[in-house]
């Protein structure tokens, strides 16, 4: 019997995973070029801005609902971000499962190119005290010179993520 209400102890004290969910909304666009870099030509920007406000490929303005599940001893964790279908003539909400990408200094999460939205990136990154949620969605533009970036950060290409963007666009 004593071994029991130890073992019950143990297990009280044992921390149980952060979880969370966090609502944003994809305002800000930016240009990329094909190596990760800001694109600074108002041209392309606007190119942007203009694509991913059309009716086949619209993500500015809409809401990003990630929930996420961080445990803080193990660093086992994970996320997944529901956003409104990008084409407007399909209304529905899709789920996408994202990876932890390991950036120091945050928590951070992505999916490349998910089997939902094929031409994206979707990322996903807060504080190490679960506060400053940020999305992101990378719209790949093939056969083109630039990538259109839409967040809900106005610098999402900064520090960290900007480095992992570079390496894996």
């Amino acid at each position: 019997m004593a071994s029991l209400a130890a073992m019950s102890y143990a297990g009280a004290a044992v921390a149980a995973p952060v979880t969370g969910t966090a609502k944003v909304q994809l305002r800000y666009v930016s240009a990329t070029l094909q190596n990760g870099q800001q694109d600074q030509k108002p041209e392309d920007v606007a190119a942007c801005r203009k694509q991913v406000s059309s009716i086949d490929s619209r993500y500015l303005g809409v809401t990003v609902t990630t929930r996420y599940s961080v445990d803080v001893k193990t660093l086992i964790m994970s996320a997944s971000s529901s956003l409104p279908s990008p084409v407007a003539t399909k209304p529905l909400i899709l789920t996408i499962s994202l990876s932890p990408l390991g950036i120091a200094g945050q928590y951070a999460f992505g999916a490349f190119r998910p089997a939902a939205l094929p031409n994206t990136y979707v990322l996903y990154l807060m504080g190490l005290d679960f506060k400053a949620p940020r999305s992101s969605v990378l719209v790949l533009n093939q056969g083109k010179a630039f990538n259109c970036l839409v967040s809900s950060d106005p610098s999402p290409l900064t520090g960290a993520l900007a480095d992992k963007l570079k390496v894996d666009q």
